[in-house]
């Protein structure tokens, strides 16, 4: 019987041993090293990696601007697909969390021509705000997802 997907916090070397899916990996071509990238990634806010049988399946986190917003990441494999439904839950319940837990705003970029990532951010509960010509390293164009709460009163 298959082991259930579980969270354990983020190592820079569960993003060495994932197998990005064509679209990630494109996304973060141009940029430094995927190793580089991981160990900014490890150390600019919270972050975590569903597992599977030990294997990572997806890497994700918040890279935190200031205090309350942070921006989105999400690496994932090319075998995150066979586990979908619960990769899905894990990733809304960690942003349902991170609001919890003292982020006002959290965002995330995604690519236009990505339709897949476009309906996963959705599903997280961010709603569109702005197409981004350009933004991508490969000057490809991404949009731009928010989900905002208002300050406490």
């Amino acid at each position: 019987m298959p082991q259930h997907p579980t969270l354990v916090p983020f190592r820079p070397d569960h993003a060495a041993a994932l197998g990005l899916r064509q679209r990630a990996a494109a996304c973060l071509s141009g940029l430094d090293s995927r190793a580089d990238l991981a160990r900014d990634y490890a150390s600019a806010g919270p972050a975590w990696t569903l597992m599977a049988c030990g294997w990572p399946l997806a890497c994700g986190g918040a890279v935190r601007f200031w205090d309350g917003v942070g921006e989105l990441w999400c690496w994932t494999g090319a075998d995150a697909a066979q586990w979908s439904v619960a990769y899905a839950r894990q990733a809304r319940a960690r942003v349902d969390a991170l609001q919890a837990r003292g982020f006002h705003r959290l965002q995330a970029h995604v690519r236009e021509d990505d339709p897949q990532a476009r309906r996963f951010v959705r599903f997280l509960g961010l709603a569109p705000e702005g197409r981004c010509p350009g933004y991508g390293p490969d000057q490809s164009t991404h949009l731009l997802y928010g989900r905002f709460l208002t300050w406490k009163k």
